[in-house]
């Protein structure tokens, strides 16, 4: 197994029209390979997840996204996703 940095893995990784998944619950949500994505300015992407959260929605609103795959939208715990209902 080999080791590497976030930014180094989404580099290799993550391109432009793939399908993405990045899972996690509460304080497990992956913020920081979503925002490494989004730094890294990764376009059309296919993103899915179980229910979409305030990561995803800033991924579609930094366009990110082409589609999204999500059984539930929405963040009870902080109100509307703003750009998933944009989308």
């Amino acid at each position: 197994m080999q080791l590497m940095t976030l930014a180094d893995a989404i580099e290799r990784h993550v391109r432009d029209g793939q399908s993405v998944a990045l899972e996690g619950f509460t304080h497990l949500i992956p913020f920081a390979a979503g925002h490494e994505i989004i730094r890294q300015r990764r376009r059309d992407l296919h993103l899915i997840r179980m229910t979409p959260d305030l990561i995803y929605d800033q991924m579609i609103g930094m366009g990110c996204a082409d589609r999204l795959t999500f059984s539930w939208g929405g963040n009870p715990g902080v109100g509307s996703l703003h750009r998933l209902r944009d989308a």
